[in-house]
């Protein structure tokens, strides 16, 4: 299994993970997820590396946070 495949793995389950969060059930948080990074391309095409994570699974850079209405 290569680097991609475990990535795309984890964010799988960290987005079950989520839906668990949002439907009212009560997990901890797997300890597997701890340093999960975005996961997201940056312009020189390298992954990013940034770790905090909000509900899309993307940092505040790549889609985390909506900046409202323009």
């Amino acid at each position: 299994m290569n680097g991609q495949d475990t990535q795309a793995e984890l964010r799988a389950l960290w987005k079950a993970h989520r839906w668990l969060i949002r439907n009212g059930y009560e997990r901890p948080y797997p300890d597997v997820l701890r340093g999960l990074n975005c996961g997201a391309k940056t312009r020189k095409g390298t992954p990013c590396k940034k770790k905090a994570l909000h509900n899309s699974g993307r940092c505040k850079l790549h889609g985390g946070l909506s900046t409202g209405p323009k």
